[in-house]
């Protein structure tokens, strides 16, 4: 068993309190509180590690822009690497 899962089950035979437990486990309270919502919203399920990858990105390169590097990346460069940004322009 996981430390999560053991976590709720020793929080759900309430012989602890959540402070207890907490120390128990090496975690702070706010992650014990955390653990135990996402489980009684979720179930085991709300206990598995989250993506932290951002859902978007706004700073992100437009795709015209990202393509039109990619296909001048790839087509062979007489003058070298002074063409590439006059050629996106």
């Amino acid at each position: 068993m996981d430390q999560r899962t053991q976590f709720i089950a020793d929080y759900l035979r309430e012989m602890l309190s959540i402070t207890e437990l907490c120390e128990l486990y090496g975690v702070s309270r706010k992650t014990g509180y955390k653990w135990i919502d996402r489980y009684l919203h979720c179930g085991p399920v709300g206990l598995e590690e989250y993506s932290r990858k951002p859902r978007r990105s706004p700073n992100e390169t437009a795709p015209k822009i990202v393509d039109a590097i990619l296909n001048t990346r790839g087509s062979p460069s007489i003058l070298g690497s002074e063409e590439t940004p006059n050629s996106l322009a």
